[in-house]
């Protein structure tokens, strides 16, 4: 016999909307700022392996605040040494150029008015080509970031001729030519705003515009098919329909069944299922997935199965605890500390990891000691109010034509090849005189001492180098 339901809350169809709203502005806002974190987290282990992880960070922690005694500083070598902790990477970058494509031609219903239902147009293969054709030429505009981390893949397809005007064509053709061997999660790490965009649209045009952005870039089959399932669980968690470990797998069987449908018939797009499945499956864990394997650390698949790996972890942890706050709490923090300190492309994965859990467990449940040293969180929680605004989930006006941060150069000057050549001077500069600084340090430290014991001062800092 089931048991008795709940007795109803009694209270006024306002309240329940007011209440559904604003716990929906909350898990939206957890997928843009969960997502940043895992990247910003990732990116002290990335390229590492785990052992390499484990020396360079023996605590096994992060903090991004002074109050915590942070920011953790990082293993310095010639990757990290041009970044800054708190600063989250392209990952993040080429995300928010979905997102401001998105909100370019965007406005709120207080703004659109009633002379109008249709919702706005999702961002269009060429809208984004164009928006990443100048971040690869000159970074992110609006917050005045250089590209850093340009893959190799994203790098030939964006330089291509006639990438702006057909993407899908120059991308297609790339993977024709390479082999159609490559897979990598450049696609997966950028579509996850794309779950919230469609909140409210139907599954299908979820599923749909994410198999478009990726093939922008990414044309293969696994890369495709792993922004669908990325995007459309980003949406069903958001949506509160994927909250148990069964609605993982059934909306995983949806979105291959719609990428087999839509593609049926098309030379190449074949997907060995098997290995699909294997890499999403329940008993599989992060151990099984070999995230530091040198060679294809990578791979799509790697990173689409992090996110749902972590996800099934994060309902089983929920359901353990009967979902208490304080489980909430620390879930997010620990599970993505777990990922990253298993290296690999470790950036990527908690990206991917972090739009997931941010969705589920909402913007409330990150730990302040990451968020609140998150560089530029006041900007991307004005975005998120945007988007918020835009899906009518939060009151307020807002018009994408009066908002210049979503033009393409972000309301700034486009830079000149002379002005990004010396930019980049500088930066290197700046990268060779911390290399020299620590390798003075690292020197200092292995001269033998003259005591048996140090001065906290002149042992402070040293695991930095280690």
């Amino acid at each position: 016999m089931p048991p008795n339901p709940l007795p109803p809350l009694g209270l006024p169809p306002a309240a329940t909307t007011t209440l559904l709203r604003t716990a929906l502005q909350d898990r939206v806002a957890g997928v843009l700022v969960g997502s940043a974190l895992g990247d910003t987290i990732g990116l002290y282990t990335e390229f590492l392996s785990a052992s390499q992880a484990a020396a360079a960070y023996p605590a096994g922690r992060f903090t991004l605040t002074p109050e915590s005694g942070g920011p953790t500083p990082f293993r310095l070598d010639m990757h990290r040494a041009s970044k800054e902790p708190g600063h989250w990477t392209d990952d993040t970058d080429h995300a928010l150029l979905l997102l401001l494509a998105f909100l370019h031609t965007a406005s709120s219903p207080a703004v659109a008015g009633a002379e109008t239902s249709q919702p706005p147009p999702l961002p269009s293969q060429t809208d984004f080509a164009a928006r990443l054709r100048v971040w690869v030429q000159m970074g992110l505009r609006v917050l005045d970031t250089m590209p850093l981390g340009l893959g190799r893949l994203v790098s030939s397809v964006v330089a291509s001729e006639g990438f702006v005007e057909e993407p899908e064509r120059v991308a297609c053709e790339t993977w024709k030519r390479t082999g159609k061997r490559v897979a990598p999660n450049g696609s997966l790490m950028r579509t996850h705003p794309l779950g919230v965009i469609c909140l409210f649209r139907e599954e299908e045009e979820a599923f749909r515009v994410a198999a478009d952005i990726s093939r922008v870039t990414h044309f293969d089959p696994r890369c495709v098919v792993a922004c669908v399932i990325g995007t459309g669980l980003v949406r069903g968690v958001v949506r509160g329909e994927v909250v148990a470990e069964e609605d993982v797998d059934v909306l995983i069987d949806r979105a291959v069944q719609w990428f087999r449908d839509s593609n049926e018939g098309m030379e190449g797009v074949e997907l060995n299922l098997e290995e699909l499945k294997r890499h999403v499956s329940p008993e599989w864990g992060l151990d099984a997935l070999n995230l530091d394997e040198h060679a294809a650390i990578g791979y799509v698949y790697k990173t689409l199965g992090s996110g749902v790996v972590l996800l099934r972890m994060a309902m089983r942890r929920l359901a353990e605890s009967n979902r208490g706050l304080l489980e909430r709490s620390r879930l997010f923090e620990d599970l993505i500390t777990d990922l990253v300190m298993r290296g690999g492309d470790a950036d990527t994965n908690a990206c991917f990891a972090g739009a997931l859990l941010g969705g589920l467990l909402g913007y409330s449940a990150l730990p302040d000691h990451w968020k609140l040293g998150l560089k530029q969180k006041e900007w991307l929680i004005g975005k998120s109010d945007a988007l918020c605004q835009v899906l009518g989930l939060k009151n307020g006006s807002y018009d994408g034509r009066e908002d210049p941060d979503i033009e393409i150069y972000g309301g700034r000057p486009m830079l000149s090849q002379e002005e990004m050549e010396a930019r980049w001077m500088v930066l290197q500069a700046e990268t060779a005189k911390k290399m020299k600084e620590a390798a003075q340090v690292n020197m200092n430290a292995s001269k033998p001492s003259k005591t048996r014991w140090s001065l906290p001062w002149q042992s402070k800092g040293r695991q930095v180098n280690s």
